[in-house]
């Protein structure tokens, strides 16, 4: 499956729904029919044809948010060329060395990206730069690219995806969170596979369905789109998470699906505005990429209702290896069960997760081990990187580096990160359960806990904490205790540290080999 088929096989092309959907550019003040959105991949995609972009050549996208960039994501499949997704948030260089170890041919680039970055002349001839901003690609107005092409389009005279589940489609950076990121090879299987397993579970609305993307569209909001494309959703994009604004509009173009990751739901939690708006329309309100506060959770869907999901996926296996769905939140809140609130829900069809010893072998419920993943949702491999692949796969399992543990009813708790277990006195110390004790007090916008340097203990364990406001800043010692009368005193910090704002990588998660530098040095912990 390509990318170009979630639109080109889309309802909202045939009239067959109700509404008038389209792509809505908020930034930009464009908007686009799912048939002008088609027209503008054509063209764009004959622009590529002639620059001599071949199928399975790499091409990437590097721009923000909008419906240009959409554009381009779909001219680059209607080619047959692989897609690289770049993030604005990350560095020139961090790009640079994505782009060079894709062996991307061609760059689509925003104006004002390349302005800034005049190191772009000295890497790309002119033929690899295709520019765009929110009006134009290519030199070409939208006003021109909306056009039918000459001769009309027939669907069916055009290149057909190969029948080859394994051809790729698209590729990934990981996090990087520990390292430099590697890209993950997304075939057309798990492409297939994790939209069917997202419309599966989250099947259409009752009402006209809408899909918001403000978190980067170059992740998992985007990436989450694709399957409402395929629906016949109306795309709103905004680039950027300002909470006031995204609050508005939720309730202006009754968003029915909307994914962000947890410190930005904080964020809208902590805007002063958050209670003032009509959020009747949401249906599915999606978070992954990290652990969850449980009082922010509860906070959550008291404000806009009983509407959270939660999803379990790596960029080697896309987003939706668990589902944790709106009934299983609620029934959890009725019952006064927040272990499953802590859970990131049960295995999704079509895949099989299991929790592993040491020796490849499965655990059986409550007994903590790695995750490993099963099944067509799974990356292909590491691209030209087979020693990579293969040190995170056996007998068809691939491991996931997060340690985590099954309950009796079979949710999935994730642990933590199998590197970021901290040995202090020679106890081992999950730092997630310390967090989700401090996320719950009511000054902590956001945490981390990591294990510093000790002379007597080997590894101290200090929490980060970045506050709500800085105005209000508790006393360490009240931290500490708050965290002692829940948790005993060794899991407990011992050291607390207050910091204007913790480092987040590109996609929001908070970055702990960067925390830990400044106790490790730059070579970080030994991990």
């Amino acid at each position: 499956m390509r990318l170009v088929d979630f639109l080109d096989q889309s309802p909202a092309l045939s009239g067959s729904i109700a509404g008038s959907a389209g792509f809505i550019d908020l930034d930009n003040k464009v908007s686009l029919s799912y048939q002008e959105m088609v027209n503008a991949s054509l063209h764009l995609a004959d622009i590529l044809r002639k620059k001599g972009v071949k199928p399975q050549d790499v091409v990437a996208t590097y721009a923000p948010n909008s419906v240009a960039a959409y554009c381009c994501i779909f001219a680059i499949s209607r080619v047959g060329a692989v897609w690289l997704p770049l993030n604005t948030r990350s560095t020139f260089e961090s790009n640079l060395k994505l782009i060079d170890k894709a062996e991307a041919v061609m760059l689509f680039v925003d104006k004002s990206i390349a302005t800034a970055n005049p190191q772009f002349s000295d890497h790309f001839c002119d033929d690899q730069l295709c520019f765009l901003d929110g009006q134009q690609i290519a030199g070409l107005a939208f006003s021109s690219l909306t056009e039918a092409p000459p001769g009309g389009f027939n669907f069916d005279s055009q290149p057909k995806a190969s029948k080859d589940e394994q051809t790729l489609v698209s590729m990934l950076a990981t996090g990087g969170t520990t390292g430099d990121s590697k890209l993950a090879e997304w075939g057309s299987l798990a492409w297939q596979t994790f939209t069917s397993i997202q419309a599966e579970l989250m099947p259409p609305p009752d009402i006209p369905a809408c899909y918001l993307v403000s978190a980067p569209m170059t992740h998992a909001a985007g990436i989450a789109s694709f399957a409402a494309i395929r629906q016949g959703a109306s795309i709103v994009v905004m680039d950027g998470m300002v909470p006031e604004a995204v609050l508005s509009v939720i309730e202006a173009y009754q968003v029915t699906h909307l994914f962000l990751p947890p410190t930005a739901i904080y964020m809208l939690l902590a805007d002063e505005h958050v209670k003032e708006h009509d959020y009747s329309s949401l249906r599915y309100f999606w978070y992954a990429a990290a652990p969850m506060s449980v009082e922010k959770l509860k906070e959550a869907i008291a404000v806009f209702g009983p509407v959270m999901v939660q999803t379990y996926g790596q960029a080697e296996a896309p987003m939706i290896c668990t589902f944790l769905s709106a009934q299983d939140h609620v029934e959890a809140l009725e019952a006064g069960d927040l272990s499953i609130l802590r859970s990131c829900g049960k295995p999704s069809p079509q895949v099989e997760v299991a929790v592993m010893d040491g020796g490849e072998n499965i655990l059986p419920q409550g007994q903590e081990g790695e995750i490993a993943v099963k099944g067509g949702i799974l990356m292909r491999g590491y691209y030209k990187d087979p020693e990579a692949t293969a040190a995170i796969r056996s007998d068809g399992w691939q491991y996931t580096g997060d340690i985590g543990v099954f309950d009796e009813h079979g949710y999935l708790a994730i642990v933590d990160r199998k590197h970021d277990m901290i040995i202090s006195g020679g106890f081992n110390v999950y730092p997630s359960e310390i967090e989700q004790i401090i996320w719950a007090h009511p000054a902590v916008k956001d945490c981390a806990v990591i294990g510093v340097p000790h002379e007597k203990w080997g590894e101290q364990v200090t929490a980060v904490i970045e506050l709500k406001d800085n105005n209000c800043v508790p006393a360490e010692q009240e931290i500490i205790q708050y965290c002692k009368d829940k948790l005993g005193s060794v899991k407990s910090p011992k050291q607390v540290l207050f910091w204007d704002e913790l480092p987040r990588s590109p996609v929001g998660k908070v970055l702990k080999k960067e925390i830990r530098k400044v106790f490790w040095g730059q070579q970080g912990r030994n991990i």
